[in-house]
């Protein structure tokens, strides 16, 4: 049974003054305090706290903030034809409903693991949920206060349930908030299950040692910094790797896929190389939209799949004009369909991303496995499947034609590629020649035209505007060796960092259509050095790994990079180094009236 609509009890058990206005006004109209503990002391009750604290996670991951604010404004994407709000020009606001969710989503899920924690040995279960359902709950509190921490800084912390609402809050230091974390995650891995069966939305003791070497990476570049951090980080790290056959998600064995486009297929959610995923449902209605076949947003409304899809319907037929070899054509070759969805375009990849990360798009796989560089003719109308349109091709006398001398020719629906993306602006005329396709080379993408990201395509939507109903994946096997490659590259091991990435780049390299002989030469091609491995490396390596995965922004905050890569890559006149943190929300501010007042972010 995945993680679904299971408890609307969640926000009556998990609301303090602090977190919103929306919550007070529930807890002063609805006097439930009186009830809620009793309520935790059921079986069902404490069982249903934990998947509610699971449940508040699809607030973020699938919303269009929440992409905002992982990915725009950084090295990797620009904003698109659509609305980006203010995070892509760094004049974020402390009212803005993105902060604020991250704010109150978190506290809200945090009340409840804390009352799991209280209340769990009174609930009349087994000793062994007990432990089960009690490290979960510390699992989801650490990432909760991760999240707390990397976005704000200092943080309110508690560890006792909140039956009433409460007018004063301070801030506590980050490490104390790291110190719960670490502790949280170290107590989640000795009671979780070594694999999330039968269950796989549900933590394990894989995800929690994934996210504990991510906390002790992050902690390294902090003031916080334990002296043993980053050898701690790489040390849990390369223990996951090591003993990867006793870890996995859904019953199954913890590994990489062989071929990098294994890992996003629809399908392979719960596969081999998944640590943790943001549970949906199979039932389109699990995507929790409302106005469900239009399209409309909910709050919890996926909307992965369309973000950084761009505006193909309506490309600009003109492009080829003029330029010998090059088709023209008499009408917009594209349409919506299911296939492509919703063209949304708030988000598209930035020219560091197309030409300097992916600088190499033949023996690195990984490009052409993380964009859509093609788009089949699919005009709707009267020409239906097997239907043409003629297309006017301009050709030198002398050419050896290879489309049999023909001054115009026939697309199929379905069948023949409309727009392919050249990757280059490296071209021939015999290229554009050797295809009826229009070939749109980089330097004519532009705010409605690039190649889009397909990690999140959903293919098994009933409508065009529909969205996802996959689940998120948010923790997986490859990132584990580049967060190992990261702490040894900081604690002076090249060696081993080089060594971490070479697994990764060995995958990238593979290419089921090349022989055998063809891909050990490819592997070895992408082997590097210990002297290559440099904290700029590492980021661009992330850039090919996890692109589009949301959480570069973070990344980039992690290692102190995000201001030098904005110089290099995307500049923005509005950055200053303080918004490395996000604003306190103002609600936040406004509802703290005893005691001293609590302190906003420098710089808003």
């Amino acid at each position: 049974m995945k993680i679904i609509n299971k408890i609307s009890w969640s926000v009556l058990i998990s609301c303090m003054l602090f977190l919103t206005s929306g919550c007070n006004k529930i807890l002063d109209e609805q006097n439930k305090s009186n009830i809620l503990p009793d309520y935790f002391k059921t079986p069902g009750g404490v069982d249903a706290a934990v998947v509610g604290a699971y449940s508040n996670m699809r607030n973020w991951y699938g919303a269009e903030g929440m992409c905002y604010n992982t990915m725009i404004g950084t090295d990797e994407h620009l904003s698109g034809f659509g609305t980006s709000g203010n995070f892509h020009t760094y004049t974020l606001q402390s009212s803005d409903q993105t902060i604020q969710a991250i704010w109150d989503w978190s506290y809200r899920s945090i009340n409840n693991c804390n009352g799991v924690l209280e209340f769990a040995p009174l609930a009349g279960i087994s000793v062994a949920d007990q432990l089960k359902l009690s490290s979960e709950a510390k699992f989801l509190r650490a990432y909760y206060y991760f999240m707390l921490v990397q976005t704000f800084g200092d943080v309110s912390l508690s560890t006792k349930f909140a039956t009433s609402p409460s007018t004063a809050a301070v801030r506590s230091p980050i490490a104390k908030v790291y110190d719960l974390i670490v502790q949280d995650l170290i107590d989640a891995i000795a009671g979780l299950p070594a694999k999330s069966s039968p269950t796989p939305g549900r933590a394990s003791k894989g995800a929690a040692k994934f996210l504990l070497s991510k906390v002790y990476l992050t902690r390294g570049w902090t003031a916080a910094a334990k002296a043993s951090d980053f050898t701690d980080a790489y040390a849990t790290a390369n223990d996951l790797i090591t003993n990867k056959g006793t870890y996995g998600n859904g019953g199954g064995t913890l590994d990489l896929w062989q071929d990098f486009a294994d890992v996003f297929k629809e399908g392979n959610e719960y596969g081999k190389e998944v640590l943790f995923v943001v549970d949906r449902n199979s039932d389109p209605k699990g995507a929790e939209t409302t106005g469900y076949g239009t399209g409309g947003p909910g709050g919890k409304f996926n909307g992965s799949n369309f973000y950084q899809r761009p505006n193909y319907p309506v490309f600009n037929t003109n492009l080829n004009v003029g330029i010998t070899g090059a088709p023209t054509v008499n009408a917009n070759p594209l349409d919506r369909d299911l296939a492509n969805g919703r063209p949304w375009g708030r988000v598209r990849p930035s020219n560091y991303v197309l030409n300097t990360a992916f600088a190499d798009k033949l023996t690195d796989t990984r490009y052409g496995k993380t964009f859509q560089t093609f788009y089949l003719f699919n005009r709707p109308g009267p020409l239906t499947t097997g239907a043409a349109v003629s297309i006017t091709v301009t050709r030198a006398a002398d050419f050896n034609n290879p489309m049999g001398g023909l001054s115009t020719y026939s697309w199929v629906k379905g069948v023949d590629t409309a727009l392919k993306f050249w990757g280059s602006n490296t071209i021939t005329e015999a290229d554009r020649r050797a295809t009826k396709a229009y070939l749109m080379l980089p330097n004519q993408y532009d705010v409605n035209m690039y190649p889009s990201m397909k990690k999140h395509d959903d293919i098994t939507r009933l409508h065009t505007n529909d969205a996802s109903d996959r689940p998120f994946i948010l923790m997986r096997f490859s990132e584990v060796y580049l967060i190992a490659a990261e702490a040894a590259l900081k604690a002076g091991n090249s060696a081993d960092a080089a060594n971490m990435i070479n697994v990764l780049r060995t995958r990238a390299a593979f290419n089921p259509a090349n022989s055998s002989a063809q891909k050990t030469a490819a592997a070895a091609a992408m082997q590097i050095s210990p002297g290559t491995v440099t904290l700029d490396f590492i980021l661009d390596e992330r850039t090919r790994e996890l692109f589009g995965e949301w959480m570069r922004w973070y990344d980039l905050v992690r290692t102190k990079s995000l201001g030098a890569r904005l110089t290099m890559y995307n500049p923005i006149a509005n950055f200053k180094p303080e918004f490395m943190l996000r604003p306190i929300p103002q609600s936040q501010i406004d509802l703290v009236t005893t005691g001293p007042k609590y302190p906003q972010n420098p710089g808003y």
